[in-house]
């Protein structure tokens, strides 16, 4: 997280799942589909304790999936997630950045399946998420490929924001969650949405009320801003 004044803002990167899905997590809520939850609970916490790394940790979550539902499929998977809605205030937020010329990018620990559909609705061309590995009929296999660790955020927040050419005085994050907190202070402006942890609210450089007034508050730390922009209803 960096000092507010110093930021001129042309990227805004969000997470996904609590932030532009109302979902907490999005292996959390296959586990719950498919009945999985207690092999969930136990691969979460060899990994909180060091017993697993991050790719056994996908191994073993997508091995409950596969041994609860034999054969499924990255279109069973899609379907779950179709009742998920993104949230009219996620469009109206990446709208507005978007006409200020402030591209938006998501970094998400969430499975790519439901990444990437956020992605296509809002017009969102660069994300980076954990991929789910699947054989040529489009039968998920255990593992996948941890494009991204959920506790490292900040890796692929730096490493988006060198391959799109902007430096981190120009990079805002919006998180939610303790897995969000390396993002956000890689960035230099950090933006906290629907928090369920107060180690987020104190490390946020503003804790907002929606995504709205998030969009507004990154407006308001951009070039655009400063040549005279004005926030509703201020």
């Amino acid at each position: 997280m960096g000092e507010q004044h110093r930021c001129r803002i042309r990227l805004a990167v969000f997470d996904v799942d609590g932030v532009l899905l109302p979902i907490r997590s999005s292996w959390g809520y296959i586990h719950e589909r498919l009945g999985t939850r207690e092999a969930s609970r136990l691969n979460y916490r060899l990994f909180m304790e060091g017993r697993i790394g991050y790719w056994e940790w996908m191994f073993l979550d997508t091995l409950a999936w596969i041994e609860a539902r034999p054969g499924i499929t990255r279109w069973d998977l899609e379907q779950l997630f179709e009742s998920i809605p993104v949230g009219e205030d996620a469009r109206e937020a990446v709208r507005i950045l978007r006409e200020a010329g402030i591209e938006a990018a998501l970094v998400s620990g969430g499975v790519d399946v439901a990444v990437a559909r956020v992605a296509r609705e809002l017009g969102i061309r660069h994300w980076v998420s954990p991929a789910l590995a699947f054989d040529p009929w489009g039968r998920l296999v255990p593992g996948g490929e941890p494009r991204l660790e959920a506790d490292r955020k900040d890796r692929a927040v730096l490493s988006l924001a060198r391959r799109l050419g902007y430096t981190m005085r120009e990079v805002a994050f919006v998180g939610d969650s303790r897995w969000d907190l390396r993002g956000m202070r890689e960035a230099c402006l950090a933006v906290a949405v629907n928090p369920h942890d107060p180690h987020v609210e104190q490390e946020a450089d503003y804790v907002a009320r929606d995504l709205v007034d998030a969009a507004y508050f990154i407006l308001e730390h951009s070039t655009a801003w400063r040549a005279g922009r004005r926030r509703p209803g201020r």
